[in-house]
């Protein structure tokens, strides 16, 4: 029960904090930006309260019952500790998100297009330190026809899908001092890098254990 008192303690001072500040917010207000441009979408602020809100909520939940309906939920017991350091990431980037909206909302100049990127790196690098912990499972890492079939290539894809989404972070949070014009091609270069290289990498350590089979 310890590992949900942080989480649901972030949800509910965001709530909380909202509905303090909810009279003094205009009629719409700022939820998306765009790189170079400022924002560029709009809600009502009910909507926006509930809407931002829903989504932490049920990020948070969907976190929380996974675990409990993968094929492979005991292996979960071997890297808890990951991944509830990762929910707790996760809540603390929507919470952080929430808190700007609100103040940019109320009149404070916040350059939200160029926060963005950090943020997610941060979360990146956290991810990327935690998850060569993983073990095999359906729902949270590198999960591939080949990652799933063999625990070495598992773990080894996983040791250096670590490394790179960490240095991936680290390039995204130095987009703070950069252009925000640049930002998010920055932001998709790293993603796709992480994306394709360990999935690259998982398909040819398989080719190589099956070359020695």
């Amino acid at each position: 029960m310890k590992k949900h008192l942080l989480p649901i303690g972030l949800m509910t001072i965001s709530v909380m904090v909202w509905l303090i500040f909810y009279p003094s917010l205009p009629d719409q207000v700022p939820i998306h930006w765009s790189s170079g441009e400022g924002a560029d979408g709009y809600q009502s602020k009910g909507m926006a309260f509930i809407t931002l809100h829903a989504f932490m909520i049920g990020i948070y939940l969907l976190l929380t019952v996974v675990p409990k309906i993968d094929p492979k939920k005991k292996n979960y017991q071997y890297f808890s500790k990951a991944y509830s350091i990762t929910i707790l990431s996760t809540m603390v980037l929507f919470f952080l998100i929430n808190m700007f909206i609100l103040l940019i909302s109320l009149g404070y100049d916040i350059p939200m297009e160029s926060i963005g990127g950090p943020l997610v790196g941060l979360l990146f690098l956290i991810m990327g330190n935690y998850m060569q912990q993983a073990k095999q499972n359906f729902f949270f890492g590198i999960r591939t026809p080949w990652t799933l079939m063999d625990e070495t290539i598992w773990r080894k894809t996983h040791r250096l899908g670590g490394k790179l989404f960490m240095v991936g972070g680290i390039i995204m949070m130095l987009t703070l001092f950069l252009p925000a014009s640049y930002e998010i091609f920055i932001i998709l270069s790293v993603v796709v890098l992480v994306a394709v290289v360990p999935t690259g990498y998982s398909y040819i350590l398989f080719r190589k254990l099956d070359s020695q089979s």
